[in-house]
Parts: C-alpha cells; sequence; structure tokens
C-alpha cells in the first residue's frame, strides 16, 4: 500500500507543468519598477519649496504692464465722482489700490526672491514690486519660510541672527529702502546670543559703517548713551552695535553665566604694549579687546542683563622682586630689585597674573576682593 503511495506521488509530479517565468499578459520586464520597501514614487522627486525663483522671472513680473489705480472712483459713465477722493480714508485708498492691482495679475506666476535681495532694491524697482507685491514672496536668510507682502508692508515678526539683520540693514540703508529699513527695525528680532558671542562682537569695531549701526539708534537712545546731538564714534561702532542688539529685543542664553569682569589699569599714563581691555567670562575665556570704551560697554551689558563688574588696577606683581605701580603724576613704573624704570606692559603682566592666580597679591585685593577671588575660581574650575 505504502508503495502503491510513492509511486502516486512521484507519476503526479512528473506530469506537472514546470514553473513558468513568462510574465503575465500585458506586462513587460521594461515597465516593471523594483522600488525600495517603503519608499513611494513621490519620496523620489526633488523638494523644491524652498527655492526661490530665478531672476528672469523677477524681470518677467517687474515687465508685466498694469493699468494705474485711479483713486477717485468711476460713475457709471466712466466719470470721476466730484469729490469721490474725500469719501475714502488713506487705508482705504491703499486696500483698494492692493486689490485693484491682484486683480490684474491673478493670471500671473508668483515670484520667490531672497529677502536680500528685496533690501538691496533702489527705489525705481522697489515701487515696481510693491505695485505687483500679490504676487510676491521673501525667503528667510537661513530658513524655509517666506514673508508676505501687502503692498508696501512685509507681514508678520520674524526671528534671525544678529549678523543676517546687520547685513540685510546694511542693504537697506546703502540703497535707501525704507521699507526694508522700517521691517527690521520693528518686525525682525535677533536670535539669542551667548555671553561669548556678546564678548566677541566687541572686538569688531570696523566691521559696518558708523552711519548704519547710528540709524539703528532711536534718537532719545543715542543722546542718553553719547549725549544730546553726539555722533557715534568709529571707536564706539562694536558697543552701539550690541546696544542696538539690545534694542531690537536680543536676548542672552539664558542657560549662560551672566557675570562678566573687566580688568583694567585705573591710570593710562606710562603703559607700554598696546592697550587692550581684558575681558573674562563667566565660562572662563579671557579676551583682549581693543579700544574698548568701558563705560559704555558696562552700560550696555547691564541692559542686557549682565552681571558686569571692573576691577582697576594699581599695583601689579609680577614676580617676588618685580612689580607694576602707579606713582607720582598717575604715571606707572615698572620695578625689579632696586630698579625702577617707568612704564609697565601692564597687558602682559596683568594676564599672567590672572593665569598664575597671583592677582590676590595686587595692593587692590582689599578693593576688589570678591570680584578678584571670583575670578580666581572661574579661572580654576
Amino acid at each position: 500500500m505504502i508503495k502503491f503511495f510513492l509511486k502516486f506521488i512521484f507519476i503526479t509530479l512528473l506530469s506537472a507543468k514546470p514553473f513558468s517565468q513568462e510574465l503575465p499578459d500585458g506586462l513587460d520586464d521594461d515597465k516593471i519598477d523594483f522600488a525600495i520597501p517603503g519608499q513611494t514614487e513621490n519620496m523620489s522627486e526633488k523638494d523644491n519649496t524652498c527655492d526661490t525663483s530665478p531672476h528672469s522671472e523677477l524681470l518677467d513680473l517687474l515687465n508685466v504692464k498694469l493699468k494705474k489705480f485711479n483713486p477717485v472712483p468711476e460713475d457709471s459713465r466712466g466719470g470721476e465722482v466730484r469729490g469721490g477722493s474725500n469719501q475714502l480714508t488713506a487705508e482705504e485708498v491703499t486696500t483698494n489700490s492692493i486689490r485693484f492691482y491682484a486683480e490684474q495679475l491673478k493670471e500671473v506666476k508668483p515670484v520667490k526672491i531672497r529677502i536680500e535681495t528685496f533690501t538691496s532694491l533702489g527705489k525705481g524697482p522697489l515701487t515696481s514690486l510693491i505695485d505687483r507685491s500679490s504676487k510676491v514672496f521673501l525667503k528667510h536668510p537661513t530658513e524655509c519660510k517666506f514673508f508676505s507682502l501687502y503692498g508696501d508692508q512685509i507681514i508678520g515678526s520674524y526671528a534671525m541672527s544678529f549678523d543676517n539683520i546687520l547685513r540685510l540693514y546694511a542693504n537697506a540703508v546703502n540703497k535707501n529702502n525704507q521699507i526694508a529699513q522700517d521691517f527690521i527695525r520693528t518686525q525682525l528680532v535677533p536670535a539669542p546670543m551667548s555671553l561669548d558671542e556678546a564678548i566677541r562682537s566687541l572686538y569688531d569695531d570696523y566691521g559696518y559703517q558708523q552711519n548704519i549701526i547710528e540709524s539703528l539708534l532711536p534718537e532719545d537712545v543715542k543722546n542718553l548713551f553719547f549725549g544730546e546731538n553726539s555722533l557715534v564714534s568709529i571707536a564706539d561702532v562694536a558697543e552701539s552695535k550690541l546696544l542696538a542688539f539690545s534694542l531690537l529685543g536680543g536676548k542672552v542664553d539664558q542657560f549662560q553665566s551672566y557675570e562678566i569682569f573687566i580688568v583694567a589699569p585705573k591710570s593710562k599714563k606710562g603703559l607700554l604694549g598696546s592697550n587692550e581691555t581684558i575681558v573674562i567670562s563667566g565660562s572662563g575665556e579671557i579676551y583682549e579687546v581693543p579700544l574698548l570704551n568701558i563705560p559704555l560697554a558696562l552700560n550696555v551689558m547691564r541692559s542686557l542683563g549682565f552681571n558686569a563688574k571692573i576691577i582697576l588696577i594699581t599695583h601689579l606683581y609680577i614676580q617676588d622682586d618685580a612689580f607694576c605701580r602707579v606713582g607720582d603724576g598717575g604715571s606707572w613704573y615698572h620695578y625689579k630689585g632696586k630698579i625702577k624704570k617707568a612704564g609697565c606692559d601692564f597687558l602682559s603682566n596683568a594676564i599672567m597674573a590672572l593665569k598664575d592666580n597671583t592677582l590676590n597679591l595686587s595692593d587692590d585685593y582689599g578693593t576688589y576682593k570678591y570680584s578678584i577671588d571670583r575670578v580666581s575660581k572661574i579661572l580654576n574650575n
């Protein structure tokens, strides 16, 4: 019985059709796509939603001929209504103008341009662009975000790095683009800045033109910090830039230490070498800032919420038989044993005292004990 059953299975297998590799009717090898599991066709397409339009498309938009808007309403026969212009407010005239031009541009392709391009437009192209605002979108410098135009207004408030804000504002000022200037002053907020970034910004007195930083500051603020009818000096551009950051709503990183210590000579007479000012951050970094306006820098730093303190030095320990001291007439002298010489390389010796933890051997330690002890703790952690 078992032999009969095995023989039956063997005969059945021999008579069965072999497995066919032919494709079903209507299918072709070239038409089969072996896709990656879980990946759809759309995923392989390039995402171009953040791309800006070619310059040629912007020029095409600017060259679209538009009928001029007439703020005076017309009667049914096409004539002007007497006194019609007095019936509309300025806001209504603006709204009607925007709608009038938008209606003519319904079939025109929208244009996406970089915000940098917009801020660098002069009066002629800017006026033409405003009439075509319904078809214009402005791209954020670093993010996939677009600002909408409504007439001469840019809609919304946005955050971006302070460096980007300054670049945009410089473009706008140099091109006398008042729309962009107003937008930057009132609708852009600087991204938070760390303590060390704030200190490093004090190095750059020549990064931007004096008039650009000055125009960012309201008149009452300039009078308060620089005196009535005073101009921002070239040497104070860096401090003024940080002040502008604060006025635009910029904040310091809340997770950073807020402490700053400035170590400076009480007198500048007889100083040798370079005249950078030593600034120590709560993160333990030592900076040598050139041409620092100390009173202005302290006021600006404090306006940002920093706990800023100054240590004014009159005596600097160098080694057991050497030191620098302010002598008669407020001049610095260097002493080595019994030898006294006019002048002192304050910067180098002060940096060495900070790194060697010998600032507490200064005669000024009693006056600035808390600050010197705090600096020592920060640098030795």
